[in-house]
């Protein structure tokens, strides 16, 4: 389990096990903005307790507050774990990719983006086995290299083509919206 920067249990050494909770909590999920109540109801006790640690938190610039809201989060720019810890840039990176997926693919030119950039994320792993068995850098293939350098240019070139119906399905639809009431599309 992760633990928190040397120079904050420094700073903070006579604090409190609360205290510490509160900032190990803040620090496991430096992306995820918590309130004063739900810091209170995690930690079993008032809003009080809470308001007096994070206070002292947020006057040494570890945590930054929301303007004029009791919203709290692990200041990054201090010390971001992402920087230190493999495993929280690992989940950072895989929760940001799966953020873009998820809402790219709602919509059908953005999961033509989608298709096309994994397409040509393909070519290249390809062509990098391309440049590996030309050069003999690894070990022989059965297939030879030309095959996986012409997987490898239909792959960027099939992920170009799909990359490029994205703008035109987004033309489609908003000259199919635009010439088609709502309420006929809402009836069929």
């Amino acid at each position: 389990m992760r633990t928190l920067p040397k120079e904050f249990h420094d700073e903070f050494e006579q604090k409190g096990d609360t205290f510490f909770k509160i900032a190990e909590l803040l620090y496991r999920n430096p992306d995820r903005p918590f309130t004063q109540e739900e810091l209170a109801e995690r930690m079993d006790c008032s809003t009080t307790t809470v308001s007096n640690h994070i206070t002292k938190m947020e006057d040494s610039e570890w945590l930054n507050r929301r303007k004029n809201q009791t919203v709290f989060a692990w200041n990054k720019d201090v010390h971001n774990p992402a920087s230190t810890e493999g495993t929280t840039a690992l989940r950072n990176f895989y929760a940001d990719v799966w953020g873009i997926v998820k809402k790219h693919s709602e919509t059908v030119p953005g999961t033509f983006a989608l298709i096309g950039a994994t397409m040509i994320l393909a070519a290249l792993v390809v062509f990098a086995f391309y440049i590996g068995f030309s050069l003999s850098i690894t070990q022989e293939s059965e297939i030879p290299a030309i095959i996986y350098a012409t997987i490898a240019l239909g792959s960027f070139l099939t992920g170009l083509l799909v990359s490029f119906l994205s703008p035109i399905q987004a033309k489609i639809n908003s000259l199919v919206w635009r010439y088609l009431p709502v309420e006929k599309l809402q009836r069929d």
